[in-house]
């Protein structure tokens, strides 16, 4: 996959890349929606341009085992063309 940039508007409300995607990475079961189950980020940080997050799935059937996600991150507020703020997340990695 390739980058997905986005200006301060598009991460709106938030303020920090970090915010940006712990938000991306939790959202609550909505079964009208047809999503039985939810997500919540257990712990996260920003390290040398890159977004580390474990996660974990739940739902009716209780909590999934936790897992980790990975993007790289460019975060450059002064950006000339405005867009400060990309990431690209990494391929899935199984075992």
């Amino acid at each position: 996959m390739g980058w997905l940039s986005m200006t301060l508007h598009g991460m709106a409300p938030h303020a920090t890349p970090k915010a940006y995607l712990d938000d991306q990475c939790t959202y609550a079961p909505d079964p009208a929606a047809g999503r039985t189950e939810g997500m919540r980020v257990l712990k996260s940080t920003v390290r040398s341009g890159a977004y580390y997050a474990a996660c974990q799935n739940y739902g009716p059937g209780g909590e999934r085992p936790p897992f980790a996600i990975i993007c790289l991150i460019r975060w450059n507020p002064r950006a000339r063309d405005g867009y400060v703020f990309a990431y690209k997340d990494s391929a899935p990695l199984r075992r």
